[in-house]
């Protein structure tokens, strides 16, 4: 009788322990794809896709020819006011 007890007690305790184990293992799970998804989003606002950088990366590249083209924009700018 004690035996039998003992039995359902340990059954008990290792489905429970099981479940931990299923729970544990779904949040790992959860965790890793949390983290792929901030990877990539990291990995994505790295790259210069603004028009802003490139438009930097024009002016370092050509600095005379995007001086030639502000110049010519303020004065088209400065002739409407």
């Amino acid at each position: 009788m004690g035996q039998d007890g003992d039995e359902g007690a340990g059954t008990f305790g290792e489905r429970g322990l099981d479940a931990a184990k299923d729970a544990v293992n779904a949040a790992t799970e959860q965790v890793d794809k949390v983290g792929r998804h901030f990877k990539d989003k990291i990995e994505a606002a790295k790259q210069p896709e603004t028009y802003l950088e490139m438009l930097k990366d024009i002016t370092k590249a050509a600095p005379l020819g995007m001086l030639a083209i502000a110049f010519i924009g303020g004065m088209l700018f400065a002739r409407r006011r």
